[in-house]
Order: C-alpha cells, then sequence, then structure tokens
C-alpha cells in the first residue's frame, strides 16, 4: 500500500524521498518508519530552539524540566528519585545537574524529615525567578512549537494515544490511584 504525503507543491520534505524509497524497496512497515522519523525531526527541531532560548539562562534543558517540576510542585520540593524517574533522566544525570543548579544558587538539597535515605531538592527563591523569566521567554518562542492552538491540542491527542499505547500513561486502580 502506498501512502500519500500532505506536502505542499512548492516544498521538499525529506520524509517524502524517504518513504517513496522504502516503499520501492519493499521495506515493512513503512507508515510507521515515517511517523517515527518525523517525530525523531519534529523532535530535533524543537530541542534545538528550547536549547537556544535556555542559553540567555544559562540553563540546560533538563535544568529547566527539573525546575519546573519543582515550581509545580506545592512545596517547591521533590526527592531526587522522583525527578530522575519522572523526567526520564539517569539518576546520575539528575545528581550532577542539581551539583551545578545549586552552584548557582538555583536549588538547594534539603535531607528528608522522615526518611534518611532520601535527598530532598528544592527550588530557591532566586532559583523560582530564573524559571519565570525562561519560562516566559519559552512562551514567547511557543516552547519551540511554532503552529496555532488548534494544531497543538490535535498533537498532545495524538501523541497522547502513541502515549498510551506504548504505556507511558499508565492505568488507574478501582480506587482511582494509579496502580503500580
Amino acid at each position: 500500500m502506498t501512502i500519500r504525503t500532505r506536502t505542499r507543491a512548492d516544498e521538499f520534505d525529506p520524509l517524502d524521498w524517504v518513504l517513496e524509497h522504502w516503499q520501492a524497496q519493499n521495506r515493512p512497515a513503512a507508515e510507521h518508519f515515517v511517523a517515527a522519523s518525523s517525530l525523531f525531526r519534529t523532535y530535533q527541531a524543537v530541542t534545538a530552539r528550547f536549547d537556544e532560548v535556555l542559553t540567555e539562562f544559562e540553563l540546560t534543558r533538563t535544568g529547566y524540566l527539573l525546575m519546573a517540576t519543582l515550581f509545580l510542585s506545592g512545596e517547591k520540593v521533590r526527592p531526587l528519585s522522583y525527578l530522575s524517574r519522572h523526567l526520564l533522566v539517569h539518576p546520575t544525570t539528575i545528581t550532577l545537574v542539581v551539583d551545578q543548579m545549586e552552584q548557582r544558587g538555583l536549588v538547594e538539597r534539603v535531607p528528608h524529615e522522615t526518611d534518611r535515605r532520601s535527598t530532598l531538592v528544592h527550588l530557591t527563591e532566586a532559583g523560582r525567578e530564573v524559571a519565570d523569566r525562561a519560562t516566559e521567554a519559552l512562551a514567547a518562542a511557543k516552547f519551540g512549537l511554532a503552529v496555532d492552538l488548534d494544531t497543538v491540542i490535535e498533537l498532545v491527542e495524538v501523541l497522547r494515544n502513541v502515549r498510551r499505547e506504548i504505556n507511558d500513561i499508565p492505568a488507574l486502580a478501582a480506587d482511582g490511584q494509579k496502580a503500580e
């Protein structure tokens, strides 16, 4: 089966070429390969724009997302292990990022009140100010997604379906809690 693309006559999409040659060589799952390739290219473009904006604040993407996680948390604090799991970043990387941000006074490590094995990361007031300014700059750049709101909403829904199928969205247990 050959799929048609939506590329306009005045554009050249390299993935049209990929699809054409993939199908000509009778490779399997052409549509899935092109969709995955499209996601990779989009990811690279969006993260490049993110990085460009964050350079002004001397932040990495991981550093910004760590601060965003903290400012979205009620007490502006989360365990290191939580940050690693929820940001999908290796624990060593989180530790290094926290070290760098702590040196700048953006976050601080705090001992857990009841669990001696756990270290908490707290967003400082200086960190909150940097995070707020970086968020405003990223929002002005539409977080690297220079498309209209309807397209953004559609994208979230399409990707939610994909994430559900790859088990990135856990089901809730009967009591409404996240199933383990």
